[in-house]
């Protein structure tokens, strides 16, 4: 087992260094919030933008940075998302618009639910694609637990989906957030929350 020991002035260099984390302003108000995360060895930072309204938008950085997303939620679905990425080609934006069948609004994820969502995309090359994906959503806890630095509600369950047009199947393991009325998931196993912050760079489109 190898240990390793850090000088006491590092330690206390970077927790001096950690910006605080206004606990009361991300459970009773609407102030911007990143969280960082990974799944296996995949990093991802989610930055969520909240309305008075209880609409939201999100903003999703993955695939080691390669790719930029961009979602709009309203009364908790999913409705627009926009896409950049470092890739070359169809690929390198989209846009999307999404139509939800058998989601109700502000679902708080405390039960199974069965739902589909049709997407219409745009790529950057003009080419288009409509498709739709089934949902089997399987609740399994629900609690209050330590994020960073605050105790927060945390959902989670597991989601199963099926593309209609190609029959490809996926697994992944959510976790989601009421207060800040978002959510995480990783494909190999539950994602590990990193970090919270409430003061950020707001994320932008890749060029």
């Amino acid at each position: 087992m190898r240990l390793v020991v850090l000088p006491l002035a590092l330690l206390t260099s970077a927790a001096a260094a950690a910006e605080p984390v206004d606990c009361d302003a991300i459970e009773n108000g609407t102030v911007a919030v990143e969280l960082t995360y990974h799944d296996a060895d995949e990093p991802s930072v989610l930055q969520i933008y909240r309305e008075l309204s209880g609409n939201r938008v999100l903003w999703l950085k993955t695939l080691n940075g390669k790719l930029v997303a961009k979602g709009v939620f309203v009364d908790g679905i999913l409705t627009i998302g926009e896409t950049t990425s470092a890739y070359a080609g169809k690929f390198k934006s989209s846009t999307i618009t999404y139509t939800n069948e058998g989601m109700p609004r502000h679902f708080d994820r405390r039960s199974d639910l069965k739902y589909s969502s049709t997407s219409s995309v745009v790529y950057a090359d003009g080419s288009t694609k409509l498709s739709t994906t089934t949902f089997d959503y399987k609740f399994k806890s629900a609690g209050k637990e330590a994020v960073g630095s605050c105790m927060l509600d945390v959902v989670r369950g597991e989601t199963d989906r099926v593309d209609q047009s190609t029959g490809k199947t996926s697994h992944t393991y959510n976790m989601y957030f009421p207060q800040l009325t978002a959510s995480i998931s990783g494909r190999t196993a539950e994602p590990v929350l990193d970090d919270i912050k409430t003061k950020f760079d707001p994320m932008m489109p890749i060029p």
